[in-house]
């Protein structure tokens, strides 16, 4: 497999570093605002937020006068694998989408192209400001990547998509549910631990997953303390093949009754989680990770999310997949799901706060990590993004609530610095430890390879 992505020159890095000058947007529990503000970092973690703080000598000085830093952005659901896809699924509703054209073009992967693939949709993301995802994965090709993810820099829960039965599902995709489960056992053995890379089980949706393969993954599960990661109640004509299947049962039952419930669960979706739902899942380990820009291009609906929390379920955000959004930009989909929820619920219901805290602080929460990442706090991994006030779509008066600005006006376009465990992967807006050019040229010839393999028409 080639391997040409890392930049042969690191930046100067040291163990301790200091930003300083900037508006610090906690979204700690009582979502404090520090203007010029300092934040220290020490072996990869915050040690001080405050003014006028104790250096060690050596401190990396970085002045962030004018900015604004917040945590660093949390996506819990996304497909890396899907990233070569971009364009190549318009104009149909899911069933349709993934049978005539996702599933053909992933059947395809090999590890080569899903490096590459994996590092062109880390790019992106990094680029936009995302420091932590939720990777559902894909089957042929899951080593690579893994082994992609691995080395962007991205903190990340991931593992192999797992799929054993379907209608119109290819021969490629399609693994014996021991075979699927022996394989990402073996890979999670591997792969757990490495770099900032946490494993985790993933069948695809119940539509494309056997009574044994969801036993296994939940036993799995259990045995080896990984989460669940799965689709379910995405659209109504889903859920309706699901009952169909499943003797009346919709997906939130059939887990309930087969003790995947039981486990550290997470769906991807959960537009049609609704009332009958919530006593079952109550006092789970069980979050949703609403994903608004690919629902509307789906036409799958629009979450309830203020339902959803209201009930006491986590709520976390994330782009999906450029298949079915088109790009990953975390701050597009912190916009629409405030703006979706005022369409429910009103203008006073659902602010500006709680829509970045979703892929913050509660986004965190909805993946297990709040002890680690989701806020500017003591003790946490220095993940951290900087956002430049200099263009005009940020230019506002100082009365303004600065998380309404960040959620209904900045962009990938405002991202000056990331951090992650305090690593500087984004300076000045441009990636520090992956090489663009030769993932652009790697990716495309990748890509076209792919793509013939599939024998789609396009």
């Amino acid at each position: 497999m080639s391997n040409a992505s890392r930049s042969t020159e690191r930046p100067n890095s040291t163990s301790s570093l200091l930003l300083y000058g900037g508006t610090v947007l906690t979204m700690d529990g009582g979502f404090r605002v520090i203007r010029d503000a300092e934040v220290l970092i020490q072996r990869g973690r915050i040690a001080s937020v405050g003014k006028t703080l104790t250096l060690m000598p050596g401190t990396r000085l970085v002045d962030v006068t004018g900015h604004l830093v917040i945590p660093g952005l949390i996506q819990g659901h996304v497909h890396l694998g899907q990233t070569f896809f971009r364009g190549l699924g318009e104009g149909r509703l899911l069933l349709p989408w993934l049978k005539e054209r996702i599933w053909p073009l992933e059947a395809a992967h090999d590890d080569e192209s899903a490096y590459w693939c994996a590092l062109q949709g880390a790019a992106e993301a990094l680029l936009a400001g995302t420091t932590t995802i939720q990777d559902i994965g894909i089957g042929p090709g899951a080593r690579g990547l893994l082994r992609g993810i691995e080395e962007s820099g991205l903190r990340a829960i991931a593992g192999k998509c797992l799929m054993d039965v379907g209608e119109d599902l290819p021969e490629g995709l399609a693994q014996d549910a021991d075979q699927a489960l022996a394989g990402t056992e073996a890979l999670g053995s591997d792969f757990d631990g490495k770099a900032r890379l946490q494993y985790s089980i993933n069948p695809r949706f119940i539509l494309s997953c056997s009574d044994a393969l969801w036993s296994g993954a939940r036993d799995l599960s259990d045995q080896r303390g990984w989460p669940i990661h799965t689709h379910a109640l995405e659209q109504k004509e889903e859920t309706e093949v699901v009952r169909q299947l499943k003797n009346g049962r919709d997906e939130i039952e059939y887990f309930d009754e087969n003790g995947i419930l039981d486990t550290d669960l997470r769906i991807a979706h959960g537009v049609w989680l609704d009332d009958p739902h919530y006593s079952r899942v109550s006092g789970k380990s069980f979050s949703v990770v609403h994903c608004p820009a690919a629902n509307l291009k789906l036409g799958s609906g629009i979450a309830d999310i203020v339902r959803h929390r209201r009930a006491g379920v986590p709520v976390g955000l994330g782009c999906d997949g450029v298949a079915c959004n088109n790009g990953f930009d975390a701050f597009e989909e912190i916009r629409l799901a405030a703006l979706l929820q005022t369409v429910k619920h009103g203008p006073d219901v659902f602010s500006g706060r709680e829509a970045l805290s979703l892929a913050t602080s509660e986004g965190a929460r909805a993946l297990g990590l709040d002890h680690q990442v989701g806020s500017v706090e003591v003790g946490k991994r220095a993940d951290l993004v900087v956002l430049s006030l200099d263009r005009p779509e940020m230019w506002a008066a100082k009365t303004v609530d600065p998380h309404d600005l960040v959620c209904y006006s900045a962009s990938r376009a405002n991202v000056r610095h990331v951090f992650v465990d305090g690593e500087q992967l984004v300076e000045d807006g441009r990636l520090t430890q992956l090489n663009m050019e030769d993932i652009r040229r790697e990716a495309e010839i990748a890509r076209g390879q792919l793509v013939r393999r599939s024998g789609i028409e396009l």
